[in-house]
């Protein structure tokens, strides 16, 4: 379980915005950030997705639902790898992406797409698609900027040692990584090599407004509302 107020104080620190913002803790695993400029949280959340300590978290605007199941939702640019270079398109982009969740944008250059999909299940690895031949194609996903992960199911919640649902029985040989694996560990190890200069951030909860105080600042697979602020 990661530190909700580390996470909330290290982002207060973090996110270079050009109005002030707070965060809050909502509970064990919710916080809240708010922002005074509507500029400043759709800034933010054009770069997410975001990880602490490796781990990916999700990030999603407040909405007036009172559910287990809110928030749930993270932005991912997917690489699509495998797909035949005549369906680089727009419309064949999309049609393979809403099969993960609602797409936001496609990249042709780069065959890749940008989709918004639900963290709280365990992602995609491998599609089959259906081309216009009649014949089918198996492409595998890349999820760019994803950490810390599940290699056996692709659950965000977990690695594969904790898997929750594991017995002694169902001890099995490691599946082979994929792209997405390989990519993530090349980043986790090269991260050890950087030094690390954020540790004085979970200690200093603080409003992002020319560096004034405030107590209100915090937050397991944490999540987050942030929105826009309201003074009435």
């Amino acid at each position: 379980m990661q530190n909700t107020r580390a996470l909330v104080d290290f982002f207060l620190q973090q996110w270079q915005v050009v109005g002030s913002f707070t965060g809050r803790s909502l509970g064990p695993l919710l916080f809240q950030f708010t922002f005074e400029s509507e500029q400043d949280l759709q800034a933010i959340m054009a770069k997410a997705p975001y990880h602490f300590k490796k781990w990916m978290f999700i990030l999603q605007r407040w909405e007036p639902i009172v559910s287990d199941l809110f928030p749930a939702t993270i932005p991912f640019w997917v690489t699509i790898h495998g797909i035949p270079l005549h369906y680089w398109t727009d419309d064949s982009l999309r049609a393979i992406g809403k099969a993960l969740g609602p797409v936001e944008t496609t990249d042709e250059v780069k065959e890749r797409i940008r989709v918004i999909v639900n963290g709280l299940k365990p992602l995609e690895r491998f599609l089959e698609i259906s081309l216009k031949s009649g014949e089918t194609k198996k492409v595998e996903l890349e999820y760019e900027k994803l950490e810390k992960h599940c290699f056996s199911c692709l659950s965000l919640s977990h690695e594969a040692g904790n898997f929750p649902n594991k017995t002694a029985s169902e001890d099995s040989p490691s599946p082979r990584l994929g792209i997405t694996q390989l990519r993530t560990l090349d980043r986790i190890a090269e991260s050890r090599k950087r030094p690390d200069n954020r540790k004085l951030s979970r200690f200093s909860p603080y409003e992002r407004s020319h560096g004034e105080p405030t107590n209100d600042s915090r937050r397991d697979h944490p999540r987050g509302q942030p929105q826009q602020r309201h003074d009435y």
